[in-house]
């Protein structure tokens, strides 16, 4: 269960000053390089229950509705909670609606919940609506 922790013997350390790479033979010193980082996941944006928020939202990660938004919205993925309304465009790879949501929406992945209200010109590729809920307007698969 308890494990002790390794020891760090003088030849595995390291000072700040070894750990400098210089460039490799035939790689000018003043030559630009080009490094690839992982992106990493950013937190959910969250607009709270209680909250209205009018305009335009762009967001290239995850967006939490629990409040009210009118305008348009693009983003990877949004979730439209319970208390949550959406009044306009919205443009998504991945949407979840547990709300309503009144307007254009253009997704890949359209997941509808047992309480939830659609109504509007709807784009998708893939769709899911479970029993109850209710979904009105025009429908186009991608």
């Amino acid at each position: 269960m308890f494990s002790k922790k390794p020891t760090i013997n003088d030849e595995d350390a390291h000072s700040p000053e070894e750990l400098v790479q210089t460039p490799e033979e035939g790689v000018d010193a003043d030559q630009e390089v080009t490094i690839a980082a992982t992106r990493i996941p950013s937190k959910p944006s969250i607009i709270s229950e209680g909250f209205e928020f009018v305009g335009t939202i762009n967001s290239e990660g995850t967006l939490n509705i629990a409040g009210v938004v009118k305008g348009k919205i693009t983003a990877k993925s949004v979730l439209i909670d319970v208390e949550g309304q959406v009044e306009g465009e919205l443009n998504a790879d991945l949407l979840m609606v547990k709300g309503k949501v009144i307007g254009d929406i253009r997704c890949q992945d359209l997941n509808i919940g047992p309480r939830a209200f659609v109504d509007g010109t709807i784009a998708y590729q893939n769709i899911h609506i479970q029993r109850g809920g209710r979904v009105a307007g025009k429908f186009n698969k991608n």
